[in-house]
Parts: C-alpha cells; structure tokens; sequence
C-alpha cells in the first residue's frame, strides 16, 4: 500500500473515531467521512466498501496497535488490559464494530492478533531449547486460546468484569506457564 493510501485511511479511521464521539455508527455517513476529511467519495469507495468496512478496518488497527505494542514476556498483560479498557471506554463503538463481523471472522482476527504477540512470548523465553516446530506451535496455539477464551467471554458477557482486576487475574494464573511447558517439551524430547 502506497504512503497516501495509507494516510487516506488513516484519515478516515480517525474521522470515523472522532464522528462517532457523537453519532452511532449506523448514523455515520459516508458524506460526513468525506467532508471531514477533503477526499472524494470515490477515493473513500477506492478503500471501503462502506462505513461499516471503514468501522471494522479502524477496530482492527486499534486492536493491532495495543497488542502488539505491549507484545513481549515482561507487558503483554499491559497491552491486553489497554485493549480491554479502550473497548470498555468505545463500548458501544466496539459492539458495533463486532456486530459487522461474523462470530468466525472476529474470532479469527482477535487469534491471529493473539497468537503474534505469543509468538514473540515464546521467542523470548525459547532460548534456542531446539523444539520442534508442531510443539513450539502447539505450545503457542495453547497459551493464545487461553487468553482468547478469556476475551471473547469477556466481550460476550457485555464487559461486566474490570480489565484492572481480571487481566492481573488471567497474568497471575499464566505466569511462568509458558516457560514451563517449553521445559517440560524440551524435557521430553531429550
């Protein structure tokens, strides 16, 4: 994607952020997006299919940016909790957001957003241990559903729980897990 594509969906991404401060988003209109941000109709056509596409595309990177930021062994907790309160805080943005999503698709995108930052996790604390690539990928797969599980039921249950209080929860239960269970592979194969 060429830098304007990128800066013109920027644009709009935070267009649509700042428009739906006051409007819901199936009130958001394409013409509005447009004025706000000098693009024509046609170039906002050339990137979304409609607002909706425009909504998701913008979760997605909101998403991306506070996992990934945060991923790593010592702050991936960090991340998911910021994830967690900025969804609570654009809660009616993000239930918006998801409901353009089939369940499978917010599912997958919420895993493969996951699963990077375990990948990171898992590089850190590998430490060259030589596992084979289906245990190093099972081991990854196991920890991202774990979170995953906790995040979709999270989600699915209207966000009652405070972020600052089950994120800690979810750490303190992973804690030295991941690390473990790389040993006890390792112990294994050897």
């Amino acid at each position: 994607m060429s830098d304007t594509a990128a800066r013109t969906r920027l644009a709009l991404g935070q267009a649509l952020k700042d428009e739906l401060e006051t409007t819901p988003l199936n009130r958001v209109t394409v013409r509005r997006l447009t004025q706000a941000t000098g693009i024509t109709r046609q170039a906002f056509y050339y990137h979304f299919a409609d607002v909706y596409d425009l909504a998701v595309w913008t979760f997605m990177q909101e998403v991306t940016h506070r996992v990934m930021d945060a991923a790593g062994y010592d702050h991936w907790a960090e991340g998911l909790e910021l994830l967690m309160v900025w969804m609570a805080q654009h809660k009616a943005q993000t239930y918006q957001t998801i409901q353009a999503l089939s369940h499978e698709d917010l599912e997958r995108f919420l895993h493969s957003q996951l699963r990077a930052m375990m990948v990171v996790i898992v590089a850190e604390l590998d430490h060259d241990r030589g596992l084979s690539p289906q245990d190093r990928a099972f081991i990854i797969d196991h920890y991202t559903l774990c979170v995953l599980g906790h995040l979709m039921h999270w989600l699915a249950t209207g966000m009652q729980q405070d972020p600052h209080v089950l994120v800690p929860r979810i750490e303190r239960v992973l804690r030295g897990c991941v690390s473990q269970s790389l040993t006890r592979f390792n112990a294994e194969r050897g």
